[in-house]
């Protein structure tokens, strides 16, 4: 049950400038204290929009957690 929300520059209607990425991701999950390498962070792609996301993250082998990150505006 970790969540970690992730504040994010926006332009016109909400957009993002640029994305949000595993490695935004692992960054925000360490400075709570959960070192996790970011390549173990399963993004199909880079997040650009808004909202609420359930991740996937590749524990050990055959194990799949799950955090909930949240992008939000700054």
């Amino acid at each position: 049950a970790i969540s970690v929300t992730i504040p994010v520059a926006t332009g016109e209607d909400d957009k993002l400038f640029g994305s949000v990425t595993s490695q935004d991701i692992a960054e925000y999950l360490a400075q709570q204290g959960h070192d996790i390498d970011k390549r173990k962070i399963l993004l199909d792609e880079p997040i650009k929009a808004l909202g609420l996301y359930n991740v996937d993250v590749k524990l050990f082998t055959d194990v799949i957690g799950k955090i909930k990150v949240w992008v939000v505006k700054k």
